[in-house]
């Protein structure tokens, strides 16, 4: 998928985290140094930082799938993806009871999280 999304320029050279040798720790590098230039050349330098603390918790699967469909995925890689994310359901196991199954319709699968005590099941 991602020579795919390279070859056809929908992601950028310049994306870090996904591409080999461009971690997070790569990207300080540029940005750092991206920076000493500007100041060298008396040139102001604004930083904004976001926080995407569990960003991906939030990603819609029917508006993914759709996205991909759109950037030209199709066939038996598009089915096993939608097959992986579509129809999806959890519930909650507690000590004293379990909860009713729901349709997940948002997120990363992660399949069985222990949390403490407690375990919650993605089906």
């Amino acid at each position: 998928m991602l020579a795919y999304l390279l070859e056809n320029q929908l992601i950028s050279r310049q994306q870090f985290g996904f591409l080999s040798e461009c971690s997070t720790c790569t990207q300080l590098l540029d940005c750092v140094n991206d920076w000493t230039l500007s100041i060298r050349n008396r040139h102001s330098v604004d930083v904004i930082y976001f926080d995407f603390t569990k960003a991906f918790d939030s990603v819609s699967h029917p508006k993914l799938i759709h996205k991909l469909q759109a950037y030209g995925f199709c066939g038996r890689l598009l089915c096993v993806l939608s097959d992986f994310l579509c129809d999806r359901t959890q519930q909650v196991v507690l000590p004293n009871g379990t909860s009713t199954l729901r349709s997940v319709i948002s997120g990363v699968p992660q399949g069985i999280a222990f949390l403490g005590r407690f375990s919650f099941l993605f089906t």
